[in-house]
């Protein structure tokens, strides 16, 4: 890749920590757990200044497994825990709503957008999306961003069959392996 995006944006459950189980949702801090590597990934993208937003579809809200209010205070601990690590996030925003209710959803932009908003400098040509899902890809692509896969190559295998447009540039089984190799940060820190 010639040049660092200047902004990634990253979704949270898969990428970030653990992802819960089809149909449950991360509904407090301890049900919270980073992935092995996703902290180091954050101080990677730190070191290097490039910005990070975290942009992540919590549908449990919508369906009353939990509030905007826990949501908030697991964001608000999930910082707190970076900083202590010499890592953060400089946005999280979240789409609580059900499939097809709104443009926030991925892979709608509209929480891409909100970026945009809260944080002018973001150009959507000099950034790149990591995700785990086809949702995320698309979105990054629909943005014109760079996009990344967490996921092994049978998982990208199976998305480009769904999906034999999409453009993804590379796919790593960790965030800090997409960070390290697919972004060429390795020993960055």
């Amino acid at each position: 890749m010639p040049r660092l995006p200047t902004t990634v944006f990253l979704d949270r459950d898969g990428v970030i920590n653990r992802k819960m189980p089809s149909g449950a949702y991360v509904q407090r801090w301890e049900q919270f757990e980073f992935l092995a590597g996703a902290i180091e990934a954050l101080q990677l993208l730190r070191a290097v200044r490039i910005r990070t937003v975290v942009v992540t579809s919590q549908r449990g809200v919508a369906l009353g497994q939990m509030t905007m209010a826990d949501v908030d205070e697991i964001h608000r601990r999930m910082q707190a825990e970076l900083g202590l690590n010499q890592a953060s996030c400089s946005a999280v925003l979240v789409c609580p709503h059900q499939d097809g209710m709104c443009d926030c959803r991925k892979p709608g932009i509209g929480l891409f957008r909100q970026a945009q908003a809260l944080m002018p400098g973001i150009d959507f040509g000099s950034s790149a999306v990591i995700g785990d899902s086809t949702s995320d890809l698309l979105a990054g692509n629909r943005l014109g961003c760079l996009s990344f896969l967490v996921g092994d190559e049978g998982r990208l295998a199976h998305i480009l069959a769904e999906h034999p447009d999409l453009r993804v540039e590379c796919s790593a089984p960790t965030l800090l392996e997409v960070v390290a190799r697919c972004l060429g940060l390795a020993g960055a820190s």
